[in-house]
């Protein structure tokens, strides 16, 4: 058995082979296999390789094999090696004449699995880079000595313990997984870990050694390392590392390997944050700027967009499981009938729908999905999907429904939406493509953009806004119409939860798909359920999210009260003092900042009362302030967002939804449950109250609102006055209405 076998990949290197052969030949290591593998060259090379075997016979093993690559080859001579250590050696490069006897004089000096040394960047017009290795246990280099604290006399070597026998210099390990030299070149290995651990080189890609070191580096004992520029690494622009065409996308391939191999193995989660640094750093480094010189601009921009997906995949937020709460069931057989239309499967499962949304967070849509996928579990197979996922409603989901996100959490990222739109197809195709029968896009924006991509099953958008109004009405609303008419024609059918909102759609989009009313459903027993908890119980209610007492009085500052305080500030003085709720996102087309101006009006006639806002959003702070300026901050109170906020409705004598625009409005179906009086501009909402007596609609402007106010205020509406008598709520037909579009 020879002490180490050199394998050499060769294909039409003529002008460098001869180099090459000549370092290697003259190596001072005696016992050494050189194995040519050639990889069927059309040039001179095989003559040249020839030669040196004929005057060298003894060191040298000849392989030919049919055109695969330079993995091909690799893999190709590993399985004729006999050495105790391997080496690779690339043919148009050339190394120093004593490499591998000082390396394997290190490797058995120090039992090492792996020996690396450093290298020189070499162009053909002279110019040369000296590459030295960084330190992988933090410390700096310094006069050409690694500093680690526990070699002695030459330092020449730094070893790397497993975390069985040294915890500590796992984390070498981990910090050279951060920041590798991964070319095979200029290590050597031990042979018998290759073998055990079936390391093979990936065939047909690029970046292939990217992918070898990574698949050995879990199982290494032992690296050392030589600081002495062994190898030569010429540059020359036809090389493969050089030539930048599609083939540069490999990358991307290669990153999805690594992965789904140290997941099948067991080892991810040892090394998650090293791997998710180690993607980010090549994405927007080296491939970068591989991809940046690719000629041809669409693969280039089509490249640029993918190392965007992929950094965003791999950044610290990610959830790149996909599989966020519970882990996913992807297999999907899809049967057509010749009888039946395209949409028709055997019924030997239950169809899968998914339902897309982009965060499960406290909202009206957000929490209609959850009470319509609840009813639906039993008879489809449910997963829902969301751009962010940890919703707080997630955890309402019932255990068979299943949750798909792109993104672990949410992230103040102004790129995403502009990633969403570009990437909307390689999204779709990643995450969604050949998975369900239907796709349910839940919510106009991002999420009808993804799902509208061809595939082939049935398709359904829900609008739930007047979409006339709900991107304004300047030049970038126009815009995202143009844009979203486009995306809506690929759907079957569009869900609209109101006729108003049928109407606007129509208006703004014409007569495009199929279009059915399905109002808004609710689950009336979890909202008598949780409308029956104390206030002064209700765990949900996070005033104080800090130990920090400067955070602590910026939140007393900013909701003006404390929980034990809840009862007594919604304590009325006299009958005739009223406490109106607000449930609203703290977004402009909720209007609040209107109702703190009526509010401060009835205040300065005499007219007591208290309005309690229960939400968040981008205008928290505008408002905040604004009840500040009209000294309101004690009457109109904000109670931040609650994720139960029912009995607080209960609580309260009038329910408001007083907005510039709506959907559909669902929340006046909870506040119907709940039977409360109800305010209530006139917009699409009114739909939802059109059968209900205990109702006053007021026209969409602040001096309708100040005068509705008072009037209620002074005791005017008879309706008010009436003997309160419940309400038979019922809108079970609602999910009858859903599974005839499914």
């Amino acid at each position: 058995m020879a002490k180490l076998s050199v394998i050499v990949p060769v294909y039409n290197v003529e002008k460098y082979i001869e180099r090459c052969l000549k370092s290697l030949v003259n190596q001072t290591l005696k016992d050494i296999e050189i194995i040519i593998v050639n990889d069927e060259s059309t040039d001179r090379s095989t003559d040249i390789v020839e030669k040196y075997i004929k005057s060298n016979s003894s060191k040298f093993k000849y392989l030919e094999k049919k055109n695969g690559g330079l993995s091909s080859a690799r893999n190709y001579g590993l399985e004729y090696a006999t050495g105790e250590y391997i080496a690779f050696l690339d043919s148009d490069d050339y190394i120093e004449p004593n490499m591998y006897e000082e390396m394997y004089k290190l490797a058995k000096k120090d039992d090492a699995d792996i020996v690396e040394c450093d290298f020189i960047w070499e162009w053909d017009y002279g110019k040369k880079v000296f590459d030295k290795r960084r330190n992988y246990n933090s410390k700096s280099i310094k006069d050409n000595k690694i500093k680690t604290g526990k070699l002695k006399k030459s330092q020449t070597s730094e070893n790397l313990i497993t975390v069985e026998q040294d915890k500590n210099n796992e984390n070498n390990k981990k910090e050279m997984m951060k920041r590798p030299r991964v070319v095979a070149w200029n290590k050597i290995y031990k042979r018998e870990l290759i073998n055990k651990t079936k390391t093979r080189f990936p065939e047909g890609l690029i970046y292939e050694d990217l992918e070898f070191f990574y698949k050995l580096l879990p199982y290494v004992n032992k690296i050392s390392y030589i600081n002495q520029y062994f190898v030569h690494y010429v540059q020359r622009e036809d090389s493969i590392s050089n030539s930048q065409t599609e083939k540069t996308g490999d990358i991307f391939k290669i990153l999805d390997n690594i992965f789904s191999f140290y997941k099948e193995n067991n080892i991810y989660d040892k090394y998650e944050k090293e791997l998710k640094y180690m993607s980010r750093r090549i994405m927007f480094g080296s491939s970068l700027k591989r991809i940046l010189k690719i000629k041809d601009s669409k693969i280039k921009i089509k490249m640029i967009l993918k190392t965007v997906f992929y950094f965003l995949k791999f950044s610290r937020w990610v959830n790149y499981k996909c599989e966020n709460i519970k882990k996913v069931d992807l297999t999907y057989m899809q049967i057509f009938s010749k009888k039946e239309d395209k949409y028709s499967f055997e019924k030997k499962q239950r169809e899968k729908i998914c339902f897309g949304i982009t965060k499960l967070g406290i909202g009206g849509a957000e929490r209609v999905l959850v009470d319509i996928a609840n009813e639906l579990c039993n008879d489809y197979n449910i997963t829902i999907f969301t751009i962010y996922g940890e919703g707080e409603l997630e955890k309402e989901l019932d255990s068979k429904i299943k949750t798909v996100s792109i993104f672990k959490r949410e992230m103040n990222n102004k790129i995403i939406p502009i990633y969403v739109l570009i990437c909307g197809k390689f999204i779709y195709n990643r995450f969604l493509r050949h998975k369900f029968n239907i796709d349910i896009a839940f919510l106009e924006g991002p999420i009808t953009r993804i799902f509208s991509y061809k595939g082939n099953n049935k398709k359904i958008a829900w609008v739930h806004n007047d979409i006339s109004k709900v991107f304004g009405k300047d030049k970038k609303a126009e815009i995202k119409q143009y844009i979203d008419k486009w995306f809506y024609k690929k759907y079957d059918q569009i869900v609209l939860v109101s006729e108003q909102n049928k109407k606007a759609f129509e208006n703004v989009y014409g007569n495009i798909s199929k279009r059915k009313v399905i109002y808004n459903y609710i689950n009336k027993d979890r909202v008598l359920r949780l409308a029956g908890e104390n206030i002064r119980e209700n765990e949900n209610l996070k005033v104080y999210r800090s130990n920090d007492k400067e955070k602590i009085n910026q939140e007393k500052k900013l909701y003006r009260f404390e929980i034990s305080k809840i009862d007594e500030i919604m304590k009325k003085d006299n009958d005739f003092e009223k406490n109106f709720v607000v449930v609203s996102r703290l977004v402009k087309q909720k209007a609040i900042d209107r109702l703190i101006r009526v509010h401060r009006k009835l205040i300065d006639e005499g007219l007591k009362h208290k309005i309690f806002v229960i939400g968040d959003g981008e205008e928290k702070e505008n408002l905040l302030n604004l009840a500040e300026k009209l000294d309101v901050k004690d009457s109109f109170i904000f109670l931040g967002q609650i994720k139960n906020p029912y009995p607080y409705i209960k609580k309260a004598d009038f329910f408001a939804l007083l907005s510039y625009f709506e959907g559909y409005g669902m929340v006046l179906e909870e506040a119907k449950i709940l039977n409360k009086n109800i305010l209530v501009t006139n917009t699409a909402a009114v739909e939802a109250v059109k059968d209900y007596d205990k109702k006053i609609i007021i026209e969409n402007n602040e001096e309708a609102i100040y005068e509705a106010l008072n009037n209620v205020l002074m005791g005017k509406y008879e309706i008010l006055r009436q003997k309160s008598t419940d309400y038979n709520y019922d809108n079970k037909y609602l999910i009858e209405q859903i599974k005839n579009v499914l």
